[in-house]
C-alpha cells in the first residue's frame, strides 16, 4: 500500500510540473476575465437600478392590457434583470471552461485510460433499467468521465433530470451519477437501496411482481435506506457492512441530499443527489496556478473511485457457494 501511495505521489507531483506552462496560460485568461468581471459587476448595480423600474412599469402594462393576473403575462423584469446577472457572470463562465478543456482531460489520465468530455453522457438506456432513475422528460450531463479502475469501466458525470408540464419546469434529479460495469461479473438478481421512502413506495406498487424488501440483519442501516430486491440471498451479501460505510462516506463527503444504488446485470449504478456543482475549478479570484485547487480537484475524483475498491469485494459466485 505503501509503494502505491508513493507512486501515486510520484504521478500526481510529475503531473504538477508538466502542468505549469498551461496554468501560466491559464492564469494570463484568469487575469483578463476577472478584470472583465469586476467591470461589468462595477456597473450592474446602477444599471439594474435603472431598468427595474422601467421594467416594472412595462410588466405593469403588459397586465393590464391583457387583463390577467398570470404570472407568466409579468415576466419581463425577471427576464431583463436574469440577462443582466448572466451578462455581469459571462467571463467567470468562460474562464471555467477554458480551465476545464486544458486541465481535466490531464487530472483524468493520472488515473490511468480515463477521458473527460465536458458534454459527455451516460447512456440512459444503461440507467434506465436500474428502476432508481426519477422519471423524467429532459436529460442534462456535464463534465463527464469515462475509463477503467481495476478492470472495472466506470462512468460519471453531473446529471439533472427535468420534468414539463406547460410552462412548467421542475427538477426531479440534480447530482451525480456514477455507473460501474463489472463486465464478467454479474449478478443474479436485482436489488435497489433508496431513501427516498415515497418515490420507492409508489415504485413499488407498480413494478414489484418480483420484487421483495430485503431481509437484513442491520436494523440501522434499514433505518437510513429502503433496500428491495429479487433475491435475499445476494442482498444480504451486497449489504456488506464495509460497502455500506463507504456508500455512507461518498454520500457525506458529496453533500448528498439523497443517495439511491442499484445493483443489475453487470452494472452498479449510484445516483447521489446534490446542489453542490463538481469538477470546478477554483474561484476566479483564486490564480489558476495555485496548486492545492488542483490538488482538490483531483482528490474528488480520486474518492469516486475509491468506492470500486470496497465493490470488489463482492464476486456473485462465490457469494451463492457460500450460501
Amino acid at each position: 500500500m505503501t509503494d502505491q501511495n508513493t507512486s501515486d505521489t510520484a504521478a500526481t507531483n510529475a503531473f504538477l510540473r508538466k502542468s505549469r506552462p498551461k496554468l501560466a496560460e491559464l492564469e494570463t485568461i484568469r487575469l483578463a476575465k476577472l478584470k472583465a468581471f469586476q467591470f461589468r459587476k462595477k456597473i450592474a448595480l446602477p444599471v439594474g437600478a435603472v431598468l427595474t423600474p422601467f421594467l416594472g412599469f412595462i410588466d405593469y402594462w403588459l397586465i393590464l392590457l391583457q387583463r390577467s393576473s398570470d404570472d407568466t403575462a409579468a415576466g419581463v423584469t425577471v427576464a431583463g434583470l436574469g440577462a443582466l446577472w448572466m451578462w455581469v457572470n459571462a467571463p467567470k463562465r468562460q474562464y471555467a471552461k477554458a480551465y476545464k478543456s486544458d486541465i481535466l482531460p490531464d487530472i483524468a489520465r493520472l488515473f490511468g485510460h480515463f477521458t473527460y468530455d465536458v458534454k459527455g453522457k451516460i447512456p440512459m438506456e444503461v440507467m434506465k433499467p436500474s428502476k432508481i432513475v426519477p422519471k423524467h422528460t429532459s436529460y442534462d450531463s456535464e463534465d463527464f468521465f469515462s475509463g477503467q479502475y481495476k478492470a472495472v469501466t466506470i462512468n460519471f458525470s453531473e446529471i439533472k433530470l427535468t420534468t414539463k408540464s406547460g410552462k412548467t419546469t421542475k427538477t426531479v434529479f440534480k447530482g451525480l451519477s456514477i455507473l460501474l460495469s463489472q463486465g464478467a461479473k454479474r449478478f443474479h438478481g436485482h436489488t435497489i437501496m433508496t431513501q427516498d421512502k415515497g418515490k420507492v413506495g409508489s415504485w413499488f406498487k407498480e413494478k414489484t411482481s418480483s420484487f421483495k424488501r430485503a431481509d437484513l440483519v442491520d436494523p440501522e442501516f434499514e433505518k437510513l435506506f429502503d433496500v428491495f430486491t429479487t433475491d435475499q440471498v445476494e442482498a444480504r451479501y451486497l449489504i456488506d457492512p464495509r460497502i455500506i460505510e463507504n456508500l455512507k462516506t461518498l454520500y457525506n463527503e458529496y453533500s448528498g441530499k439523497q443517495m439511491m444504488v442499484a445493483f443489475y446485470d453487470d452494472h452498479v449504478l449510484i445516483l447521489i443527489g446534490s446542489d453542490v456543482n463538481h469538477f470546478e475549478p477554483a474561484d476566479i479570484t483564486i490564480p489558476a496556478t495555485d496548486e492545492a485547487s488542483l490538488l482538490a480537484m483531483h482528490r474528488e475524483i480520486e474518492g469516486i473511485l475509491s468506492i470500486v475498491d470496497r465493490l470488489s469485494l463482492y464476486d456473485p459466485k462465490k457469494a451463492r457457494q457460500a450460501a
